[in-house]
């Protein structure tokens, strides 16, 4: 009887230490994953909320979209 309690205890053991090994390397995975998603939400932020880095290159006698004035150059090239 001793030895039929021993055997149960050691294999609830062994249960017990199967699911923890198992639990452990799902808690691993979840942080795993928890790490990617966290970056591409700071990378997406950063895109959709952080400074832009789009230069703009003015050509010269480029005309401007705008209707500003022109520049006293051009008006002095004009006939009058």
């Amino acid at each position: 009887m001793y030895n039929e309690i021993k055997r149960r205890r050691s294999e609830r053991m062994d249960e017990l230490l199967a699911i923890i090994k198992q639990q452990t390397s799902t808690i691993e995975q979840l942080t795993n994953e928890l790490t990617l998603l966290r970056e591409q939400v700071d990378y997406l932020r950063q895109k959709l909320y952080g400074k832009s880095s789009e230069k703009v290159v003015y050509q010269p006698g480029q005309l401007s979209l705008f209707g500003e004035e022109s520049l006293p150059e051009e008006e002095a090239d004009l006939p009058s």
